[in-house]
């Protein structure tokens, strides 16, 4: 769809991979209650693109570092709450079971914020595509 726009495809991409880490969050809120059943979450949307970007290598993004530190992932937002692989460490309850329900809102609600994040940034570059065809005054 965005074949030739690197932000449209990186805008599509979060777009998608939060839509399907909300589905995953849905499915363990879902299953709170099922015996041995353990919480996934899909991997950081950072990690994910960059496997992608490095089979297809074609038209990847590259964040450029504006300081020091910048995008080595030492800073508070690195710290945050996203998993590590697919399934999440995690006290079980006396039925097996690793889902934490608020731990679970609070993905959720980390997930539409990527997902409204996305969608801003499609909306805004599209707004400038159209800014630059229109028909000077």
């Amino acid at each position: 769809m965005s074949e030739g726009l690197t932000i449209l495809s990186l805008s599509e991409a979060l777009a998608d991979h939060a839509a399907g880490r909300q589905a995953l969050i849905a499915r363990n809120i879902a299953h709170a209650d099922t015996p041995g059943y353990r919480a996934a979450d899909l991997t950081a949307f950072s990690d994910s693109y960059a496997a992608r970007s490095a089979v297809e290598d074609a038209g990847a993004f590259r964040p450029a570092a504006s300081r020091a530190g910048h995008l080595t992932g030492t800073g508070d937002a690195a710290s945050g709450a996203e998993s590590q692989a697919a399934y999440l460490p995690g006290a079980a309850s006396p039925n097996g079971n690793t889902v934490a329900l608020e731990d679970q809102m609070v993905r959720a609600s980390e997930a539409k914020l990527q997902h409204e994040l996305a969608l801003g940034v499609w909306r805004k570059s599209l707004d400038i595509i159209r800014a630059a065809l229109e028909r000077p005054r």
